[in-house]
């Protein structure tokens, strides 16, 4: 808690084992593509985790370092989980039994804290089927979603008919939907194809990679025919949603009896039907996101530990930066219930409303 403010990370990482994938990283072959000066160090300065390094980052420690940042519960994403099922070189057997072990050893890890922290399991998306098949599996060890990259990773992309299976197990247990970039896969990314810089491909693959994902989700049909799906666009600030949404909603218009015709809303209005956006601690422009797509579209995250997350100050960087915004009604609601509302963890973590 931070001045009153009960905090959920929507989006932290775990950082896992380093021998989880070893059964699915191919040797002699890097994991990551990453220009040579990509930042790498933990938190820009991994002394800070001094702790959480000498514990290996178990939960124990991952929750010291939570009540440094004041963060009341989390929800855990991949580190290296964020690439590994999804190397090219996996088939669809390999890439599911990389997110299998990943999914049942993150919620092994919940289950040190279950009022504390909840995670997102992943889903190998290069097999549509393969990955509906895993999002049960993740229902059934109690995560709260499953992520998805917004890169064009396989044969189809995210708002083709073959997808359907994976948002229909999602509607049916209630599991949200994540997309969530991150650089460096080896795999198709916006920004790869033309620049050789960390900062040009970092500026670029974040954003416009969810924008691609966003027009796919909201403009090619998946809202409309999966009302109950809940997704959040993670980890790409919020500043470009309003522009996109406009943009979205003027095509949506103009190819209303053509190629747009099954849609029977905008592009806006499945967003404030069905979806989220997380801000960052940097996030300049989040008071005029929250304004213009409600308080209850939003959520905070820290993105810690990665390169560039703040530590232990991340919070407070935020909040320095929020111009505009109501800190009784809006803030309150970015900061703990939209989170708890959207992931569905009001039950599980109950227990929030008797910590001082």
């Amino acid at each position: 808690m931070h001045d009153g403010l009960r905090i959920l990370d929507a989006d932290a990482h775990v950082v896992e084992p380093g021998d989880l994938f070893s059964a699915w990283t191919p040797p002699g072959r890097p994991v990551l593509d990453l220009p040579a000066t990509t930042p790498i160090e933990l938190c820009g300065d991994s002394s800070r985790l001094a702790d959480l390094l000498e514990h290996g980052f178990d939960a124990a420690s991952y929750l010291r370092a939570m009540d440094a940042q004041h963060i009341d519960a989390a929800v855990l994403f991949p580190s290296m989980g964020l690439f590994v099922p999804f190397l090219p070189e996996l088939d669809p057997r390999a890439s599911a039994g990389a997110c299998r072990a990943y999914n049942e050893w993150v919620a092994g890890y919940c289950a040190a804290a279950p009022d504390r922290l909840s995670a997102i399991g992943v889903v190998p998306q290069r097999s549509p089927a393969g990955a509906a098949d895993e999002a049960a599996r993740a229902a059934e060890v109690g995560l709260v979603g499953v992520l998805v990259r917004p890169n064009h990773l396989g044969d189809v992309y995210l708002d083709h008919a073959e997808f359907d299976p994976l948002y229909d197990i999602l509607e049916e247990t209630g599991l949200v939907l994540g997309v969530h970039e991150a650089l460096g896969v080896r795999g198709p990314t916006i920004g790869r194809d033309r620049f050789e810089t960390f900062a040009a491909r970092h500026a670029c693959s974040h954003p416009l990679e969810q924008m691609a994902a966003a027009a796919a989700l909201l403009l090619g049909g998946v809202c409309e025919r999966h009302p109950d799906l809940r997704i959040a666009f993670l980890e790409s600030g919020t500043g470009w949603l309003p522009y996109w949404l406009a943009r979205l909603d003027e095509h949506r218009e103009w190819m209303e009896t053509t190629e747009c015709s099954t849609l029977s809303l905008a592009p806006s209005e499945y967003f404030a039907r069905q979806c989220v956006i997380s801000s960052d601690p940097e996030d300049t422009l989040a008071g005029f996101v929250i304004d213009r797509v409600g308080a209850d579209h939003v959520m905070w995250a820290s993105d810690f530990p990665h390169p560039d997350a703040a530590f232990p100050d991340a919070l407070e960087q935020f909040l320095a930066r929020l111009v505009g915004v109501d800190l009784d009604v809006d803030v309150r609601r970015v900061l703990w219930d939209t989170p708890l509302a959207f992931y569905r963890l009001a039950d599980r973590f109950r227990l929030q409303e008797d910590r001082p």
